[in-house]
């Protein structure tokens, strides 16, 4: 009897836990006006088109997108740190459909980096879907950089995690990547940045960890908050020889379209 009573209490932690990650319910969640009350109706709109909202800027200009205080939300500071030349902002909501999006489905979205390269971005000048990335894969570490499979789906949701990337850019060559994971109990914030150089033909266009991205996903009232900032450092010079907005707008849109069939794969 003692046995099963405490099995029973296991079961039941166990579960509540399961629970409060996968069943987060309507009149827990924050709303998107709550997050970002200074936005203008333009940008407002924009967020929740389906493109989503995003602006490049320099290093000597602000970001227009500015979460309240107290959000708890805070990415310019991170991206800062590294003092970048280039920055780009996103924001966009993902409307929920019949089964709204939890934190789980972000998670396990996020962990299938061999579906990257099966993404792609429509160019307006050549009428086609271009696919970026022409290889995509999760390896071991910085020093072993073989291939290993993702993992499957989980549901389960830890407090944090490191990954290793490798992308084979059809532009850029090799990049690689570490990808750190933390999670709170509003949403889960993931950052990226490059443990080796990034070379564009003959030019080094970006040293090492001179690459820093991070993203902030939240389940709203409204929808899947889907929050992102990008930065940068190249010398002038290769700045001047490429279309670094275009660039990084081509690159963010295929992983924007990743994580969002990613997220709809499954749900909690």
């Amino acid at each position: 009897m003692y046995l099963i009573r405490k099995a029973a209490i296991t079961g039941f932690f166990l579960m509540s836990g399961f629970l409060f990650i996968c069943q987060i319910r309507a009149d827990s969640l924050r709303s998107f006006d709550e997050i970002f009350p200074g936005l203008k109706d333009s940008q407002r709109k924009r967020a929740f088109s389906e493109e989503g909202f995003r602006r490049y800027f320099e290093k000597n200009e602000s970001q227009s997108v500015i979460p309240a205080a107290d959000s708890g939300i805070d990415l310019f500071s991170v991206v800062m740190e590294k003092k970048p030349s280039h920055f780009i902002e996103a924001l966009m909501v993902v409307p929920y459909d019949d089964v709204p999006l939890e934190i789980m489905d972000v998670y396990n979205a996020l962990g299938r980096i061999a579906d990257i390269k099966n993404h792609a971005y429509f160019s307006h000048e050549r009428n086609m879907n271009i696919h970026v990335f022409e290889e995509s894969s999760r390896i071991e570490s910085v020093r072993k950089n073989n291939p290993i499979p993702d993992p499957q789906p989980s549901g389960r949701l830890p407090a944090s995690e490191e990954i290793y990337v490798h992308l084979k850019d059809r532009y850029f060559g090799s990049i690689y990547v570490r990808g750190n994971l933390s999670a709170n109990r509003h949403g889960i914030t993931y950052s990226l940045t490059n443990f080796k150089a990034i070379r564009f033909f003959v030019f080094t266009l970006m040293n090492v960890e001179k690459f820093s991205a991070i993203l902030y996903a939240e389940p709203l009232a409204e929808g899947m908050l889907i929050y992102g900032m990008a930065a940068i450092d190249i010398p002038a010079f290769i700045a001047s020889r490429i279309n670094i907005s275009m660039s990084i707008e081509r690159r963010l849109t295929v992983f924007i379209n990743w994580l969002n069939e990613g997220m709809k794969k499954r749900g909690c």
